[in-house]
């Protein structure tokens, strides 16, 4: 949907003839197939635009294998959006009902409204903990916190009420829609954009703070895009707001950490939004020793896994990339891994499971956040 037929025709072009990203790419390293990877995928977009192949599930598969978390192109001389390119592929895949099982069933959950996690609302109300309606700031808390990390939207509000800031929460927050623009849904994803974005206009809030670093990518660069109309509402990240409130005194770091703790780098915030240094800087601010940082991050920092949504179609690749990230991890010394993301922090969490990688706890920086803080133990 955002390359031009120029743009898309230039990248097949590129992408077909040039294995430059190829060692980027860590799901066709996982595969072992350059079919799965950005030249392979090239190719075969550039024989199906000639006539030599047709759409089929073989080459759904393929487009539906890959973490689509940006990487790529910074390895790209040429500056190609790989991640587009895919992204156009799995909307035809999706419009010609070629699309994975699980992928269709996924959206079609999300389109008929099922999440198996709670609103923001009762969330806070399991808690006793009440947001104040008609707050100048809205948190918009994500599927992802909602579902499986809703402690992260409870110490959120914490730190929020020992600033002395007021927000609020929609009582019914709606999808923002990335999932659908990432699984090819296009017209779902304007749907859900237009809506999402009308719910906060509805709210009268002029700020909306945003805990997943996917959504947040979602509503400040995609949502416009899809006709969502966010204009004159300003939209942060948390991280960006811990470092303000700590750097300015407005929250107090009564205790600092003294363990010794890694970070990865949401690929939403590091590649998309260039949100690098409020994390270390928070990090410098709570931390008692220095940050132990592993060889890839910022821009180039690995996905934890979960990029592109590919847990939806291939949970096994998912996983096997996350435990890839967890060794980076584990190879500091560090006995905490750090995330500004509840996403990136759960399928981190996930892969731990097996019993790999342990001593390495994986916990969310807002947490971090709140224990030096005095709110948390």
């Amino acid at each position: 949907m955002f390359l031009s037929d120029v743009e898309r025709t230039e990248t097949i072009k590129a992408c077909r003839h040039c294995p430059m990203c190829n060692v980027a790419d860590r799901v066709a390293q996982l595969v072992c197939r350059e079919s799965y990877g950005p030249r392979g995928r090239g190719a075969i977009l550039f024989a199906i635009d000639q006539g030599l192949l047709d759409w089929d599930e073989t080459i759904a598969d393929i487009m539906y294998t890959t973490q689509n978390d940006g990487l790529i192109q910074e390895w790209c001389v040429g500056n190609y959006d790989h991640e587009e390119l895919v992204l156009d592929a799995r909307a035809k895949l999706f419009e010609k009902g070629l699309a994975p099982e699980g992928v269709v069933k996924f959206i079609e959950g999300i389109r008929a409204g099922q999440s198996k996690g709670l609103s923001p609302e009762e969330i806070l109300s399991k808690a006793k903990i009440t947001a104040e309606p008609n707050a100048d700031i809205l948190l918009f808390c994500g599927c992802g916190p909602r579902e499986s990390e809703a402690e992260t939207i409870l110490e959120t509000s914490r730190i929020f009420d020992r600033v002395g800031i007021k927000f609020q929460v929609l009582s019914e927050e709606p999808c923002c829609g990335w999932p659908l623009y990432q699984l090819g849904d296009l017209e779902g994803a304007k749907e859900f954009s237009v809506n999402v974005a009308k719910k906060i206009k509805d709210s009268g809030a002029s700020t909306v703070v945003v805990l997943d670093a996917d959504c947040y990518r979602m509503l400040l660069t995609r949502n416009g895009r899809f006709g969502g109309d966010l204009k004159g509402i300003k939209v942060v990240p948390i991280v960006s707001l811990l470092e303000e409130w700590i750097d300015s005194g407005q929250l107090k770091v009564t205790q600092k950490i003294s363990d010794s703790v890694t970070y990865h780098d949401p690929c939403a915030f590091a590649r998309y939004c260039e949100e690098i240094d409020s994390p270390r800087k928070i990090l410098n601010m709570i931390l008692d020793g220095e940050l132990k940082e592993m060889d890839r991050t910022g821009r180039l920092a690995n996905c934890c896994g979960a990029g592109g949504m590919l847990p939806i179609h291939r949970p096994d690749l998912a996983n096997k990339a996350a435990l890839l990230r967890l060794e980076e991890a584990q190879a500091t010394g560090a006995s905490i891994l750090a995330t500004g993301c509840p996403r990136c922090q759960s399928t981190l969490t996930r892969a731990t499971s097996s019993g790999a990688h342990k001593g390495l706890r994986i916990t969310n920086l807002v947490r971090l956040v709140a224990i030096a803080a005095g709110l948390v133990e």
